[in-house]
């Protein structure tokens, strides 16, 4: 039996079961990036139970003691044959990229200085997710986020605060570096064995220019007589010059450190190096695995042919668990942008012109510069093919500032002046849900036919409103009496006769529904159903009478009764006598008529008869 025996686990529906059968049991972690488990599992009489659990949507986990006891979701299956026996090759995503199963349908156009924790609170809300922060970030200006998978707004809210990720299953964390330097070092020779080497210069600077805000550049600073700053590597006979612009930043100092940050990121080649550990392990005495112990770990490169030496990290690493000297890392003093950074770029971050093209899409952007101003220079203008200005922001007129929308013809068609906060337009206001043609005036909408789906507003006069959702304080029939009214104040629905007389349904009563009367500008009676109790019809001040044209019936339930305070209450109307008058004459007459009969009886036997 192999040394190597695997303990990765299967958990199903059914429970948890070993998989002592799987084979290069392989985990593939990239910084910011895939972290993924490859195996391959056999199918063997008596094992069908685990063979046939090996299905995407079923999760494989490490021990506590092996890979901290990550959780991984199985997402692809593939099935093969060599020779007689059958094979699974099984691909499992960690849970933490679970995320991508649940969309975000909130939506921030643009929110000023937000912090991290805030917008991580409303990624994980409602999700079994939870985030924490480690270290100090800036908060930063939040544009057009939302309404997408919340893996997706991770990586925009990773990229937009400088923050790398680490993950723990459920648990998601953005920290300000992962990993750690535990001392490793690597030694690169030509020819050697175990690692290679890949490495380039096309985006190398040896001498910087730097631009702020409105061209200012660090010419003039103390020490710096010129626009530019050399590095270290500069070589005056092969020159590699080029720029960075920095516009927000107004301050010469400033725009210095800045520079040095960049300068250092591409002052020289970008090289990457791949690493065998057992390979290496065999040519350098000195190299340790154990000093390399996770992606983002920080490792000194030693490249002799070139000269260097250099802080490299771990962007990449795939490691064996269950056989810990087969492993293989990626080292680079670089980190490979990806499609989601060139897009982050383009859209939210530093706002400079890019094109990247991708195998899918294509995305130009565009640095506008003074050649697109207006008027004395505050201001952005917007157009078309035919160099026909169809938006200018900013400045329209001399002295005057707002938004102007034009047609071909460059008629104002709509205009928005920030002195007085007027907006206006012309010819037709047309909504997503219908149309509306009229004249609005004085607050108030005058239209002969309005034809949309939402209309919210305090008050609205027109023919006709045709629509699924009319939303106000206030909608009547009419302004004169008699009408009908529905009010948000008390939320009643009402009919009026005059100012005073009215029936109106109320949701609101002691907390249930409720139809009220009203007579003379006073609550004259009301209809209520009463929890437990049964419905109540109280009338004050006056009578409730029913007056059917045909028989009148009260069948209270089987088991129940016609209730009267006393037989004294029951009256007939004719005589205006009570039934308890009625039943007590009854009883008088009854005991006059015994007394006659004794009486008689007696006079009987005195006659002897």
């Amino acid at each position: 039996m192999s040394k190597w025996r695997s303990r990765l686990e299967l958990h199903t529906a059914d429970g948890r079961s070993i998989l002592a059968a799987a084979k290069d049991v392989a985990v593939n972690e990239t910084l910011n990036g895939e972290y993924y488990v490859t195996f391959t599992y056999p199918k063997v009489l008596g094992d069908a139970d685990r063979y046939d659990g090996l299905v995407e949507g079923n999760e494989v986990r490490f021990p506590q003691r092996i890979e901290r006891g990550q959780r991984f979701t199985i997402r692809k299956v593939d099935e093969f044959r060599r020779g007689q026996q059958m094979y699974k090759t099984v691909e499992a995503h960690h849970v933490a990229f679970n995320l991508g199963n649940y969309f975000y349908d909130g939506y921030i156009d643009f929110a000023a200085a937000e912090d991290i924790a805030e917008m991580l609170a409303l990624l994980g809300a409602d999700t079994p997710f939870s985030f924490t922060v480690e270290g100090t970030f800036d908060k930063q200006d939040i544009f057009e986020w939302g309404e997408a998978r919340r893996i997706d707004l991770l990586h925009s809210l990773r990229d937009l605060y400088g923050a790398e990720l680490s993950f723990n299953n459920y648990e998601i964390t953005l920290t300000t570096r992962k990993g750690n330097n535990y001392g490793s070092e690597i030694r690169y020779r030509k020819n050697s064995a175990g690692i290679k080497r890949n490495s380039h210069t096309m985006e190398r600077i040896t001498r910087l220019y730097g631009y702020g805000k409105n061209g200012l550049t660090i010419e003039g600073l103390p020490g710096h007589p010129v626009k530019y700053i050399d590095s270290q590597y500069y070589d005056h006979a092969a020159p590699l010059e080029g720029k960075v612009e920095f516009p927000e930043i107004d301050d010469q100092s400033r725009l210095l450190a800045e520079m040095q940050k960049y300068l250092a990121t591409v002052e020289l080649p970008k090289v990457s190096y791949e690493v065998e550990f057992v390979q290496l392990e065999k040519v350098d005495d000195d190299f340790y695995e154990e000093r390399i112990r996770d992606v983002g770990d920080t490792v000194t490169v030693i490249d002799e042919p070139m000269g260097y030496r250099f802080d490299a990290r771990v962007h990449q690493y795939t490691r064996y668990p269950f056989e810990p000297k087969r492993a293989r890392i990626v080292l680079a003093n670089f980190r490979e942008l990806t499609a989601t950074d060139y897009l982050f770029k383009a859209t939210v971050g530093s706002r400079k012109a890019i094109e990247y093209t991708s195998r899918n899409a294509v995305l130009k952007g565009v640095k506008y510069d003074d050649s697109v101003t207006v008027a004395d220079g505050f201001g952005i203008t917007v157009s078309d093919d035919f160099n026909r200005k169809r938006v200018i922001l900013g400045q329209y007129e001399p002295g005057k500032y707002g938004l102007l929308v034009l047609n071909k013809a460059g008629t104002r068609t709509i205009w928005l002046d920030d002195s007085t906060g007027n907006a206006v337009f012309a010819g037709t206001l047309q909504a997503a849900g219908g149309t509306f043609k009229g004249t609005v005036e004085a607050g108030r909408i005058i239209a002969s036919e309005i034809n949309g789906g939402t209309i919210n507003g305090t008050y609205i006069s027109g023919v006709s409103v045709f629509g699924s959702v009319v939303t106000g304080s206030l909608i009547q029939t009419g302004v004169s009496y008699p009408r009908i009214e529905l009010n948000s104040s008390g939320n009643l629905l009402k009919a009026e006769s005059s100012s005073g007389n009215s029936l109106a349904i109320s949701p609101n009563r002691d907390g249930v529904p409720a139809v009220f009367f009203t007579s003379g500008g006073a609550t004259t009676a009301y209809v209520q159903y009463v929890q437990n109790y049964g419905m109540v019809m109280n009338v004050f001040g006056g009578t409730l009478s029913l007056l059917p044209s045909r028989h009148l019936f009260l069948t209270p339930g089987s088991g129940y009764n016609i209730n009267v305070p006393s037989w004294t209450r029951l009256v007939e109307e004719l005589t205006g006598r009570s039934l308890q008058q009625e039943l007590t004459g009854l009883g008088n007459a009854s005991y006059t008529q015994s007394v006659q009969i004794a009486d008689l009886q007696r006079r009987v036997a005195a006659l002897g008869g």
